[in-house]
């Protein structure tokens, strides 16, 4: 019939060795490209607030990493000690391609400034240790803050300071009011002196925040001053410059005992605060007293492959410690990476 044909009338299409390759050749990209989305479609958050040193790997192909770096607040009592710095902003990595690692390190609060426990007025540890408080035989002056960091190797990326603990008093004299201990802002604060009024007069000074610009070199905060009236003092210790410290950092000054009393130790940080000087008189009535402890500084600088961007502070943290027994130890610092 008309509309029959034989099979060996119609056309056919062989599958040849190059029609089949170039099928396959054409399907490699698509398949390559669904393949490698997903390792840059997840972010994740990590988060840690115990004091101590960590490890962090940052995925390949990640290149940007926010960040909120915090410094331990230092130790308080009646009055204040000061609050740790925050610091906010992005670390950028220039390329990524095998992974990178940081380290972090989250700074503890300072011990607290009141009564003379085995825990009051011990330094705080981290990427710079606070300074001891002076431990007087009736109170302790607080402890400083240590100091919060991520770093890439050894050297620090981004740095939030401790804050000062507080001064201390103690006087038959009237009223004895103890320094407020620095805050690590921008410039690092210095901490409030000592005071006694009454049938005694005398001061005992602060020390000083450490020194310098967040972007570049800071020095430690110089020691207390000896004060005025009374009989007899002493100056507090400086604090330490970068690279001096704990893990790279600058410890805060350690505050010395007078009498009953003592001087609040420095936060530490990228540098050490200074710690309080003291100040006693030589018979009755007792008046000791001990200016409380600066701050540790900041850094946001960067380094060498890993700059830094977008920053916000350093501003207070609001951790200071304040109040009666262990409730008065600085709060802890904390860092948080997101990428």
């Amino acid at each position: 019939m008309d509309d029959q044909h034989e099979a060996g009338d119609s056309p056919r299409r062989e599958l040849t060795r190059r029609t089949f390759t170039r099928g396959v050749a054409w399907s490699v990209p698509v398949v390559s490209v669904a393949a490698a989305a997903p390792a840059f479609a997840a972010s994740f958050t990590q988060t840690f607030t115990t004091p101590g040193t960590f490890s962090v790997t940052i995925p390949a192909g990640y290149t940007s990493i926010a960040f909120e770096v915090v410094g331990g607040g230092g130790g308080g009592g009646g009055v204040a000690g000061g609050s740790g710095g925050r610091v906010t902003g992005t670390i950028a990595l220039p390329s990524n391609p095998g992974g990178t690692t940081l380290t972090v390190i989250v700074g503890a609060g300072g011990g607290e400034g009141n009564g003379i426990a085995a825990t009051a007025g011990v330094g705080g540890s981290g990427f710079g240790a606070g300074g001891n408080g002076g431990r007087g035989t009736a109170i302790v002056a607080g402890g400083g803050g240590g100091g919060s960091a991520v770093l890439l190797g050894t050297a620090p990326v981004v740095v939030a300071g401790g804050g000062g603990g507080k001064g201390a008093v103690n006087t038959s004299a009237t009223v004895g009011t103890p320094g407020v201990g620095g805050t690590s802002t921008n410039p690092a604060g210095n901490g409030g002196d000592a005071t006694v009024t009454g049938t005694a007069v005398l001061t005992a000074g602060g020390g000083g925040g450490a020194v310098g610009a967040t972007t570049g070199v800071t020095t430690g905060g110089a020691a207390g001053s000896v004060g005025t009236g009374g009989a007899t003092g002493a100056v507090g210790a400086a604090g330490g410059n970068r690279g001096t410290g704990a893990n790279g950092g600058g410890n805060g000054g350690s505050g010395a005992q007078r009498g009953t009393a003592g001087a609040g130790g420095g936060g530490g940080g990228y540098a050490g605060g200074g710690s309080g000087g003291t100040r006693a008189t030589a018979g009755t009535p007792v008046a000791d007293a001990g200016g409380a402890g600066g701050a540790g500084s900041s850094y946001t600088g960067g380094t060498t492959g890993a700059a830094v961007s977008g920053v916000t502070g350093p501003v207070s943290a609001g951790n200071a410690g304040s109040g009666t027994g262990t409730v008065g130890r600085g709060g802890n610092g904390r860092i948080t990476l997101q990428f």
